[in-house]
């Protein structure tokens, strides 16, 4: 067990032994959350779906996850726009 003090502005370092050990790299985001017991639980965040929230990420820009249907229905919603547009 690892004892760290939080700093004046509420962060705390995480050793690079539990880091490697969580698989977390520097400037990893990840999710904070507290149990039933009032205990702090750390995870990797595992990117979702920014439409239905899957966690079955297909695609990934800025931060932001797209699962392949969410995908699929906005290439062909696109698609359908543009013959329209070239109609």
């Amino acid at each position: 067990m690892e004892y760290k003090r939080i700093t004046s502005k509420g962060g705390v370092n995480i050793p690079v032994k539990l880091r490697r050990s969580m698989g977390i790299e520097p400037r990893d985001a990840i999710e904070l959350d507290v149990n039933d017991r009032n205990e702090l639980v750390i995870r990797a965040y595992q990117a979702r779906c920014i439409y239905c929230g899957s966690e079955e990420i297909h695609l990934k820009k800025n931060g932001k996850g797209v699962c392949r249907a969410c995908a699929d229905q906005l290439v062909d919603e696109y698609v359908k726009q543009k013959r329209k547009e070239l109609a």
